[in-house]
């Protein structure tokens, strides 16, 4: 159905009046979006939007520039009294699993669903987890590891 003369005309009132577009288009027999395409070429004015309740649009100016939040520090700061009471003494919260207590080799001993299992416990080599005899075990160097691999190469 297109557009003539009288559909027009009723268009101009509907839209004076205030009804929604969805419901003149209902009216007229054409789509919203066809109402809304023919009341913009036509020149209508501006609806405002069912979304945004306010009249008065936002400036974008003020919108645009960053507002900048007071910061925690900056609050202390402005309050010498706030100062005094951040003062007290809160006591060191200690990590348990990172704690530098020197304890003796963890090498297990045994499975740990048994009810014997254990660890070692004799005194660790410098800085490793193990005693020295689990060390040798637990790392081995790469140059006795080429040495072995290369003894046995010419072995067969």
């Amino acid at each position: 159905m297109p557009w003539d003369d009288s559909n027009v005309t009723k268009l101009r009132e509907l839209w004076d009046q205030g009804l929604p577009t969805a419901q003149i288009g209902k009216l007229l027999g054409f789509t919203k979006n066809a109402v809304v395409g023919k009341a913009h070429r036509i020149g209508l004015e501006r609806r405002p939007s069912p979304i945004r309740r306010t009249s008065v649009k936002p400036d974008r100016k003020k919108a645009r520039s960053p507002v900048m939040p007071k910061l925690k520090f900056e609050n202390v700061l402005e309050n010498p009294e706030n100062q005094k009471e951040d003062l007290k003494f809160q006591p060191a919260v200690k990590n348990l699993l990172n704690t530098k207590v020197k304890r003796g080799c963890e090498w297990p001993m045994g499975h740990p669903d048994e009810s014997d299992f254990h660890f070692c416990e004799k005194e660790r080599f410098e800085d490793k987890p193990y005693c020295l005899q689990h060390c040798a075990v637990a790392y081995v160097l790469p140059e006795k590891e080429e040495a072995e691999t290369q003894q046995i190469n010419t072995q067969i």
